[in-house]
């Protein structure tokens, strides 16, 4: 069980944690990340980049004030990492030991003097290492994280990776084996990943970070100053205690690391860690030369960087107080005296084995890949982005953990955004409808009405005026005023009928019609023998448009009402290009003529009851909206709009429909 997890009710679909995973050990289903744990190597990054606190980390507290109650099986030792002065800022030592002791464990011990046990077993490596062949290196161990890694991600590296315990089991092995066999060993330190090194480890019962062990001292009401102040017990710690910054087992090892002559090569930080792990992988695969004969890793910069120390220092500021500290007690520099002076403790089996533990992951096809890639409109390299928005270095790296099951498909924070904008987009564009179908409700039946009540009395003065024309005779002098009342009732009663068509709201009869024989049929009704003449018509028909389930005399009426307009927007003559066009949901028809096009500011009124641009006599305004009403009735779209190269077009969307009156 790893030491991380996520508190679900909290997660944010915010990915930091993914960007942050250095191997990519989340895993996003309906915006939950949760932890893989077969990937994950408790490094911590995700604790604290998440802002939320959605990421925490298994807590010890109960276990740990558990085995202090309970001594009946034994005594209990807490081993304090030497990062502790750049955590517990302004306490003294010798308070901090006493409120150990205070608390309940009967020893405290220096982790610094398991460093220097450690140090001085790289510093017998390293001599030997000098002499190796040519492509021998050695990689450090001490960070369980580091070690982790090549565990679960590269372990073509665990031949290269130093068989010596960490300064943590370094001393809990002391304790065990040189102080108090039966005792249970405490570790207290700013490192995640000790707790699943301890879980693994024979030697180490419990981990406490810094930020759990303050909980305690809360919890227990135990003050730093009302405790009497207590050494830590012996044996006591030498330079071992400058291993929390960088390159400290190396100076404590008396390890040379000169950037131009020295064959060692300190990396710190999760990236840099990462990148040459990666390139030392490599190497080795390829049997290539590695240059370097020892590498000092760490993935936090230096343990004072750890996840869970106490405050918000710089890195700087922390190394001050762990400087200060060091230079508060006595150094043995001549690592032979050291040795004489501890040699009771030199022959401690310090001997660690590490094992493979990488997780086999499928692999996508390349066609698989690029499949998923186009779910988010990934169709060209240029299309991928590689922002980084979803947690992933690329976008085909988030592909590919969406092949596994890692990531989601709506991580993709370009597609979500251009998504959002289309559906910004089509809601705008159905508000602007549904105004539109308010408006035609609204208006046909003020129409309905207003036409009902004309129409009755418009009979009556067209049937006196026929009476009057007989009665006065063709050469009368105001036979012409008749003829005149004549011609403005019929006017008024043309008017009024397409008031009535545009008002009333016909049931679809569908039956199987050929489009394309319609569309000539209104063609020759409309312009006839002008065709060839004054106007030309260019058809572009797709044969596979064939017969739809339409109502043919309402979508008659569209075609012809289109096709007059184009006519008398070219009164001097022109082409006329009727385009169809079968989809798999929909069948089109475009009408496209060569006139003067329609002026943009018309455009959004061009479907509005009693807009009309013809002279006065010469248009209603209503047959636009009667077309819209029909289309609209068939499930479909009308949509107007100027030719790149001049003139205006009209295109009709009509969905498929089956013989029983279903889209199909």
């Amino acid at each position: 069980m790893v030491s991380v997890y996520t508190k679900g009710e909290i997660c944010k679909k915010c990915y930091s944690c993914v960007r942050s995973c250095p191997t990519k050990a989340i895993e996003v289903h309906e915006g939950q990340a949760d932890i893989i744990e077969e990937l994950c190597i408790s490094c911590g990054y995700c604790v604290t980049t998440c802002s939320q606190g959605a990421k925490a980390i298994r807590s010890s507290i109960d276990s740990v004030l558990n085995l202090i109650k309970g001594k009946g099986k034994g005594k209990v030792y807490a081993m304090l990492a030497p990062s502790f002065p750049a955590s517990f800022l302004n306490v003294k030592p010798e308070k901090l030991v006493g409120a150990l002791r205070t608390l309940g464990f009967d020893g405290v011990y220096e982790v610094a003097f398991g460093a220097d046990l450690v140090s001085y077993r790289y510093y017998q490596v390293y001599k030997n290492l000098k002499n190796e062949g040519e492509n021998k290196f050695l990689i450090s161990s001490p960070c369980p994280a580091v070690v982790s890694y090549i565990e679960k991600i590269v372990p073509e590296l665990l031949p290269y990776l130093a068989n010596i315990a960490s300064p943590m089991e370094a001393i809990a092995r002391v304790i065990k084996q040189k102080i108090d066999a039966a005792g249970k060993t405490v570790f207290i330190g700013p490192c995640v990943a000790k707790k699943d090194e301890a879980d693994k480890s024979d030697f180490v019962d419990e981990v406490l970070t810094y930020e759990e062990l303050a909980q305690i001292f809360k919890q227990e009401s135990i003050d730093y100053n009302q405790v009497r102040e207590i050494d830590f017990d012996p044996p006591h710690a030498n330079l071992g205690r400058i291993y929390p910054v960088t390159g400290g087992l190396l100076k404590a090892a008396c390890i040379e690391a000169d950037l131009l002559d020295s064959p060692v090569y300190v990396v710190e930080g999760k990236e840099r860690i990462v990148d040459i792990l990666t390139v030392l992988s490599e190497y080795v695969k390829n049997g290539k030369r590695v240059n370097y004969k020892f590498f000092d890793l760490l993935f936090c910069e230096g343990c004072i960087g750890g996840p869970v120390m106490e405050n918000d220092l710089t890195f700087y500021e922390r190394k001050k107080y762990i400087v200060e500290y060091i230079n508060s007690r006595p150094v043995i520099k001549d690592i032979d005296k050291w040795v004489e002076f501890n040699k009771e403790y030199i022959d401690v089996d310090l001997t660690k084995e590490f094992h493979p533990e990488k997780a086999e992951e499928p692999m996508p096809t390349e066609e698989e890949i690029r499949k998923i890639l186009a779910m988010t409109n990934k169709f060209r390299p240029e299309d991928e982005l590689n922002c980084r928005a979803c947690g992933y270095s690329s976008c085909r790296e988030k592909a590919i953990a969406v092949y596994r099951g890692k990531a989601e498909v709506e991580m993709c924070l370009p597609y979500l955004i251009t998504k959002l904008e289309k559906t910004i987009e089509d809601l705008k564009e159905n508000q602007a409808k549904l105004i539109q179908a308010e408006k035609l409700a609204s208006m046909g039946q003020m129409a309905a009405g207003i036409a009902h009540e004309i129409n009755n009395p418009l009979g009556v003065v067209l049937m006196y005026s026929y009476l009057l024309k007989d009665e006065v005779g063709d050469k009368t002098p105001i036979v012409k005023d008749v003829e005149r009342i004549i011609k403005e009732a019929e006017r008024t009663r043309k008017i009024v009928k397409g008031i009535l068509n545009f008002a009333r709201k016909e049931k679809i009869e569908r039956k199987e019609v050929d489009i394309n024989a319609l569309i000539k049929r209104s063609v020759e009704d409309i312009v006839g023998v002008e065709i060839g003449k004054k106007y030309r018509v260019d058809y572009n028909l797709d044969p596979s448009v064939g017969k739809q389930w339409v109502d043919e005399s309402q979508l008659k009426q569209v075609f012809d009402n289109i096709i007059k307009n184009a006519t008398e927007a070219m009164s001097d003559g022109g082409t006329i290009t009727i385009t169809t066009k079968n989809d798999e949901n929909e069948f089109s028809v475009t009408i496209a003529d060569t006139g003067p096009g329609i002026p943009e500011e018309n455009l959004p009124k061009l479907f509005s009851p009693f807009f009309t641009t013809k002279p006065v006599g010469k248009g209603t305004g209503l047959g636009l909206p009667v077309c819209y009403g029909i289309v609209k009735m068939h499930e479909g779209s009308i949509v107007a709009g100027n030719n790149p190269d001049g003139g205006a077009y009209f295109t009709i969307k009509i969905k498929h429909y089956t013989k029983e009156g279903k889209i199909a």
